[in-house]
């Protein structure tokens, strides 16, 4: 039951503390007009910040601009990579065919001297 009473007393004095008037404090101050007077200067400048359209076409414009740079590095870099081991998969197998051939020339050189001598 105390409970219950403590709990009342305490909304009761959150709900005065709430509801009260300030006008109280108000001695000699009038209500200002600061706001409405800047709202009117700006009407009769003509209003508007003007350009927003256009700042957003540009900060689109240059945003992809770099992402295009950005993105075509990578891309560059990969293909790049990707050609120098096609590159050189394609020099080793010229190599590795070449060696063959050479081979190959000597084999059939060292019968034709044998035939020769065959013949001779």
């Amino acid at each position: 039951m105390k409970i219950r009473a403590l709990i009342l007393t305490v909304a009761a004095i959150a709900n005065s503390a709430v509801a009260q008037d300030y006008q109280d404090y108000a001695d000699g101050y009038e209500q200002d007009n600061l706001y409405q007077d800047y709202a009117m200067k700006q009407q009769e400048k003509g209003g508007g910040g003007g350009g927003g359209l256009g700042k957003s076409i540009a900060a689109f414009g240059i945003s992809y601009l770099i992402g295009a740079k950005v993105h075509s590095g990578r891309i560059s870099k990969k293909m790049k990579t990707k050609h120098l081991k096609d590159q050189k998969a394609l020099y080793t197998q010229y190599y590795n065919d070449v060696y063959r051939l050479e081979e190959q020339k000597a084999e059939q050189q060292a019968v034709i001297e044998q035939l020769q001598a065959a013949l001779a």
